[in-house]
């Protein structure tokens, strides 16, 4: 038996460390019930919590008197934390006694003091700097102790609080005990915040849970229960919201075209109230994403924006593409891409005419220039270029519009510089002019963008002669030639997706174009058949039937597809990681094809270039490169007279 009382101890995560090798009985018992208290408290950090506390177990375990099989009560008491939540375990486990019929904390004397240097009994066991009252045997109680140690780890010293004044460890100027008063006032939803004067509480196990860090404006950084009561103060305040007054009805017709909505006075931090439509729609596009496995931390904007958007509008019209977009620009915390892709896969959507970023440019080019007169002309020349000139006409890509407009601005304004101030004062003698220091690609730019834009105004009756029709450029041809075997050995080991060595092996196998790996459709690939359809703009489509290898690739790609991405609609062959989760199925941008081929060091034009000259030396038939490789009769026999010049005919030839 004992002689003497146990003296009081303290029991730290240093002292658990020196006896985590040792074999404890009863820790498996108490292991097994942190794992199921886990479980049930949904804790996040599972793993830090669950070692934090098998720590203290062992020391609870190991401070076992030797006869004795379960933890006294009391000994909880030695555990520098995490006491109660380790009781329960024990007591689940049935390792922990039953309390003592009577409990008798004895006068340690180690409570706060008077003036003078005598103990207060009366304040015997309440902590000094939250004033909570314990009646255990500390000055400070657990959560001031790991308070101040959390600030002193940061840096902080103490300082007199702006609320009590006293000298204390401060966060954001004020004390702890100022913390939890500023958070039991801010929101009382029990009514029975004190008026004049502040509420004391007890310490451990009841004691609030406080975070450190920085104090914002009307709020704590509280954790535990005063979340709770913010909770509870926002549910209250959601069922006392009015719908919004601007609600969309569906019977009343639109008199006139409305103007762009302004939303840079809108207060974004009291939405109005949801209507039913509008929060089943909410609702269901937060499943929509969920079932798409996306990150629920990156979509919380989107489902901001939609809430807003619906509170303010309704849900019961198709709401304009422009006010999301412009809602999401006005704001920094809000997204509309998704919402927009959402709203249009439901049929609520009044997606606005698509503007093509070419095409701006161009027009954008065509009012920068400085006389009017030639800007006109510029306008009237992309109309033509886009087929909307008095003549209906095939319309010019995008890309080809912004190259023609881009090659004529430097010269347009230095005729305006020279004073000419309309294009019927152009003659030929300008444009000879323009084209003369101009040598190889730069002159052929110039001279085919010269060309037709002087083709475009008189076709539009604008000027009265073509001042370029008579003006033709002499060049050479360049012949197409291979490139060196040690370029092109082991060019698909230098890549690890399967789509970009899908992509590359297309290219180097069956000289397809950029362009044309861009727009290609899941559907025009056939894989049991091993066929693949390019679908040709004014010319019947081309089919090229795969080797096994080329097969091989392409399965890759589609398992690789639609593991990460299962249920997207994009309906083109490759996609990436933005165009795979567009509902509007757009094709990856040219940029993502030149970069690939920037990475294996090779152009893409050279080495469709190589594959066809290649192909062309076995065999001198133009028929056969116009089967394989779907070329037109001229480019056909181009490259076997490049290969084969032998059979060029002579000047001579019958």
């Amino acid at each position: 038996m004992g002689l003497f009382p146990t003296p009081a101890r303290q029991f730290a995560r240093t002292h658990a460390a020196r006896i985590s090798d040792r074999n404890i009985p009863g820790f498996d018992a108490v292991s097994e019930q942190l794992q199921q208290m886990a479980d049930e408290r949904r804790v996040r950090a599972r793993t830090m919590w669950i070692w934090r506390l098998e720590g203290f177990a062992r020391l609870a375990l190991a401070a076992r008197d030797p006869d004795q099989y379960q933890v006294a009560t009391e000994a909880l008491k030695d555990l520098l934390y995490n006491g109660p939540i380790l009781g329960q375990a024990l007591d689940r486990a049935g390792l922990l006694a039953p309390p003592p019929p009577r409990r008798v904390v004895p006068p340690r004397g180690t409570g706060p003091t008077r003036q003078g240097g005598q103990r207060d009994p009366e304040l015997r066991g309440q902590c000094t700097h939250c004033l909570a009252w314990g009646n255990d045997r500390r000055v400070l109680c657990a959560p001031c102790t790991s308070w101040c140690y959390e600030i002193r780890k940061r840096g902080g010293k103490e300082a007199e609080c702006d609320r009590c004044h006293r000298t204390l460890m401060l966060s954001a100027g004020i004390c702890r005990m100022c913390r939890i008063v500023v958070a039991e006032t801010e929101v009382d939803t029990a009514q029975i915040a004190m008026k004049n004067g502040d509420q004391l509480w007890f310490a451990r196990p009841h004691a609030a849970g406080l975070a450190v860090g920085r104090l914002l404006p009307g709020t704590a950084a509280l954790q535990g229960r005063f979340a709770l009561k913010r909770r509870r103060a926002r549910a209250r305040a959601e069922t006392e919201r009015r719908p919004s007054e601007y609600l969309l009805d569906p019977a009343q017709l639109e008199l006139f075209p409305t103007p762009p909505r302004d939303w840079t006075r809108l207060d974004t931090s009291s939405p109005p109230a949801l209507t039913a439509t509008a929060a089943n729609l909410v609702a269901d596009f937060t499943a929509y994403m969920r079932g798409r496995r996306w990150n629920t931390d990156s979509f919380s904007g989107s489902v901001r924006t939609l809430r807003i958007v619906t509170g303010h509008l309704g849900a019961d019209l198709p709401i304009r593409e422009s006010d999301i977009r412009a809602l999401a620009s006005t704001f920094a915390n809000l997204q509309g891409a998704r919402v927009i892709n959402y709203l249009r896969r439901r049929g609520l959507l009044d997606a606005q005419p698509p503007s093509d970023p070419c095409i701006a440019r161009a027009r954008h080019h065509a009012t920068a220039i400085t006389h009017p007169a030639f800007a006109a002309a510029v306008h009237t020349f992309i109309d033509v270029l886009l087929g909307q000139g008095s003549t209906t006409s095939r319309a010019r890509s995008p890309k080809t519009v912004e190259n023609y407009v881009a090659a004529i601005l430097d010269i347009l304004e230095a005729w305006i510089a020279d004073g000419l101030t309309d294009p019927r004062e152009i003659t030929k003698k300008h444009v000879e002019d323009a084209l003369d220091p101009l040598r190889g690609d730069q002159a052929r730019r110039l001279h085919t963008a010269l060309r037709s834009f002087f083709r475009a105004l008189k076709r539009e009756r604008l000027i009265f002669r073509d001042p370029a029709r008579s003006i033709s450029l002499t060049g050479n041809r360049t012949v197409p030639t291979a490139l060196p075997s040690d370029r092109i050995a082991g060019l698909l080991d230098r890549l690890d997706a399967p789509r970009d060595r899908l992509m590359v092996a297309l290219v180097a196998i069956y000289a397809l174009l950029p362009g044309q790996l861009v727009h290609l459709r899941r559907t025009d690939l056939d894989r049991s058949k091993g066929r693949l359809r390019l679908r040709r703009a004014g010319r019947m489509d081309h089919v090229i039937y795969l080797d096994a290898f080329t097969l091989r690739l392409a399965t890759a790609w589609e398992v690789q597809r639609h593991g990460r991405w299962p249920d997207s609609s994009n309906p083109h062959l490759f996609v990436t990681r933005n165009t795979a989760v567009d509902d509007s199925g757009p094709p990856i941008s040219a940029g993502v094809v030149q970069q690939l081929f920037q990475r294996v060091g090779l152009p893409a034009g050279r080495l469709r270039v190589d594959r066809i000259v290649d192909e062309s030396r076995h065999s001198a038939d133009p028929v056969r490169l116009m089967d394989l490789f779907g070329l037109s009769n001229l480019s056909a026999t181009r490259y076997v007279l490049s290969a084969h010049p032998d059979k060029k005919n002579g000047p001579i030839a019958p």
